[in-house]
């Protein structure tokens, strides 16, 4: 198991988007929308990491994982963004790109919290 199975506590920290949404003066349409915009993202962020390994594209698999990272840390789904990081230690310690189907069971595990994080992010929108 990864260290990260705290993951099944809290996918999301509510305080992020507090805070990102003192930090806007108190917009919360603001915030509503860049979480919208996250959550639309998500499932084609998770399946840009596929393809990457489909395609041992090394480039590609770096920037796929650090748009999720980043993304995921800015609306506070602190799974994603951890599991994120998992990946790109992973990616970086890789010889070559040949190695990247090595790393399919961590996109498996980031696409298995993929629901339950746009579930977490939706519960204060609704």
């Amino acid at each position: 198991m990864s260290e990260y199975d705290e993951c099944t506590d809290s996918l999301v920290d509510p305080t992020v988007l507090t805070e990102l949404q003192a930090e806007l003066g108190g917009d919360q349409s603001i915030v509503n929308r860049f979480v919208r915009s996250y959550i639309d993202l998500l499932p084609w962020r998770v399946g840009r990491l596929h393809h990457a390994l489909n395609n041992l594209d090394m480039e590609d698999a770096m920037d796929a994982v650090l748009s999720l990272k980043t993304s995921s840390e800015m609306v506070g789904a602190i799974c994603m963004r951890r599991l994120a990081t998992e990946l790109e230690i992973s990616i970086r310690l890789l010889p070559n790109a040949s190695h990247l189907q090595e790393l399919r069971p961590q996109v498996n595990l980031i696409e298995a919290f993929v629901f339950g994080t746009i579930c977490e992010l939706q519960t204060p929108l609704s």
